[in-house]
């Protein structure tokens, strides 16, 4: 049995979990693109964009997803989960 393409996405990206660290280099090599040249752009020194897999990092969180043509929030769910915001509610 052959999977399609689509098909084959569930067993490296599931919705509402964050990317693994290999589904986001495979999806940054379709771009033709890998996080040293990225870092060479964006004029970071070297290894720092790995930072972005163990703890969050805005800035190279964008700018992957912007190459990936996602959001951020798609490839780390986690780090973007909206949380309710209670404003200082004042009594009368």
């Amino acid at each position: 049995m052959q999977l399609s393409r689509q098909d084959l996405t569930h067993f490296f990206v599931r919705e509402g979990h964050d990317w693994s660290s290999k589904a986001i280099y495979t999806a940054l090599e379709q771009r033709g693109v890998d996080l040293s040249s990225l870092e060479i752009e964006h004029g970071l020194k070297a290894g720092t964009m790995r930072n972005v897999f163990y703890r969050s990092y805005p800035k190279v969180e964008e700018i992957i997803a912007e190459v990936i043509g996602i959001d951020p929030s798609i490839i780390w769910p986690s780090r973007y989960q909206q949380t309710p915001h209670f404003s200082n509610l004042k009594t009368a």
